[in-house]
């Protein structure tokens, strides 16, 4: 489906300045995903005593404000747009929009581009995770609806960042990313699995494999037709290396898996409580899988406590493939945490070891990357206080750095945004002497540059910064018209 929105001429482009979103890390993972959701969900109820205005049946653009030609950025220029949603009258109304940073241009204002249509929700980039930052020229918006399960649909738009042609190429009841392969983005919706053609913007229902998890360069699919077990696929190669059998994860219980580096082997630890259980040692498996051989079952014992949103939460535990060909699980021994007990078996002939050894921990990580993104080596040890705001936590650490922050902010207190190669930030406090500017900084220069924020965003509460690259002509052509699935 395509639309064409109302087009304003570039005389009625409005001009406004902008901040920053940051992103979660997680501590202890499904505590902080599932304490997000929480919080998500709650900033898009609507407020006591609030009159509910959002209508349901929208189109999904209302305006867009197109730059003119000369006011287009130039091929490959870098910028940030910022995904908003702002309030509309005094009561539970909001419209989605996106505006535009020109950190190359600062002379230029924050400048308004998209009104999507009415939502409880801001425009988010399709992919996250680790393909953050990966074609952000799609992205998608939760729209309230009538949905009886869910309360919203979901739209998806190709937007050209240079042109900001932006049209609406499907619509449905919940869309997420899964990953790209190739210029294929494999998304799962409510209706079932769609492909994306990352060059074109087409999309369709048919894929080469049911994907069902990733683990580094590796996915772990099922061939058509396949209902159990699955295959590993090198991304890279583009070719299937192990097939591994279907193993019961535990109804309630831990669960882990792991590929060795060439994806030959899988390894699982599992292990199973009983309802009212409240930590301390627990039994489980040890389950290594082999392309073409049975698998190998090894009883093990860890510690471990009973989470609130998590049933297991284990401690002191390792597992990993060595280069001797090798696969090795420890464990704090019980009540001992200076002593851990070693299982080991072997890849190619399957046999099992097992002992005592002193405690090991594993190696520090060294704090050259923040979730992905790079850091710079005088950034290092200010990232340690901001490792669970994601790649966002880059930009207070940098801010604190040069001197225009004066002290750590919590997660709450901003909002941030960072390019994938860690060079380009931007940052907006939600308090205090900072926070009517958005601020941004270049982590190899130093330098940095202040807008003032926009007053037409001053009750916005909920935005999405990400950095993009503007295509030339040639990159994103105006995609075609496009039927409905």
């Amino acid at each position: 489906m395509s639309v064409t929105p109302k087009v304003a001429g570039p005389s009625l482009v409005e001009h406004r300045t902008i901040q920053p979103l940051a992103s979660p890390r997680f501590v202890a993972p499904c505590g902080l995903i599932a304490a997000a959701a929480l919080s998500l969900f709650a900033a898009n109820l609507p407020a006591q005593g609030l009159q509910y205005l959002i209508p349901k049946h929208q189109q999904p653009l209302l305006t867009v404000l197109p730059p003119s030609a000369a006011q287009r950025s130039k091929p490959g220029d870098g910028k940030f747009v910022l995904f908003t949603r702002e309030q509309v009258g005094k009561d539970w109304d909001f419209i989605a929009g996106a505006w535009e940073c020109l950190p190359s241009r600062p002379e230029v204002p924050i400048t308004k581009r998209v009104e999507f249509c009415h939502s409880s929700w801001n425009c988010t980039p399709l992919l996250d995770g680790n393909s953050a930052g990966m074609h952000p020229r799609f992205a998608r918006l939760q729209v309230d609806s009538d949905d009886r399960d869910l309360g919203y649909t979901m739209n998806l738009y190709d937007i050209n960042f240079r042109t900001w042609d932006v049209r609406c190429i499907w619509q449905g009841g919940w869309l997420a990313a899964f990953g790209v392969l190739g210029d294929s983005i494999f998304c799962k919706s409510a209706e079932g699995w769609l492909l994306i053609d990352a060059v074109s913007g087409m999309h369709s229902r048919e894929i080469p494999f049911v994907p069902v998890e990733t683990d580094g360069d590796f996915w772990l699919v099922r061939k058509p037709g396949e209902t159990a077990g699955c295959w590993s696929y090198d991304r890279k190669q583009r070719r299937y290396v192990a097939h591994f059998g279907h193993v019961d994860p535990p109804i309630k219980g831990f669960s882990r898996s792991r590929l060795s580096p060439d994806g030959k082997c899988r390894a699982w630890v599992l292990a199973s409580v009983h309802d009212g259980w409240r930590g301390g040692t627990i039994a489980g498996r040890l389950i290594l899988q082999r392309q073409g051989e049975e698998d190998v079952s090894v009883p093990i014992e860890f510690q471990a406590v009973a989470g609130s949103l998590i049933e297991v939460i284990p401690k002191g535990i390792q597992l990993a493939f060595s280069p001797e060909g090798k696969l090795t699980f420890r464990a704090w021994a019980e009540d001992d945490v200076a002593q851990d007990r070693v299982w080991t078996i072997d890849l190619s002939t399957g046999q099992v070891s097992s002992t005592a050894a002193p405690h090991s921990e594993p190696a520090e990580e060294i704090e050259d990357n923040l979730s992905g993104v790079p850091v710079p080596d005088y950034l290092r040890e200010g990232v340690k206080a901001f490792r669970h705001f994601g790649r966002s936590g880059l930009a207070p650490a940098f801010l604190l750095h040069v001197g225009i922050l004066q002290q750590k902010p919590g997660y709450a207190d901003c909002t941030a945004g960072v390019s994938p190669d860690g060079r380009h930030l931007l940052y907006q406090a939600h308090k205090g002497p900072l926070a009517g500017v958005l601020i941004y900084g270049d982590t190899v220069t130093e330098q940095t540059v202040q807008w003032k924020w926009p007053d037409e965003l001053a009750r916005c509460n909920a935005m999405d910064f990400v950095w993009v690259e503007t295509p030339t002509d040639a990159e994103q052509a105006a995609p075609p018209d496009r039927g409905g699935d």
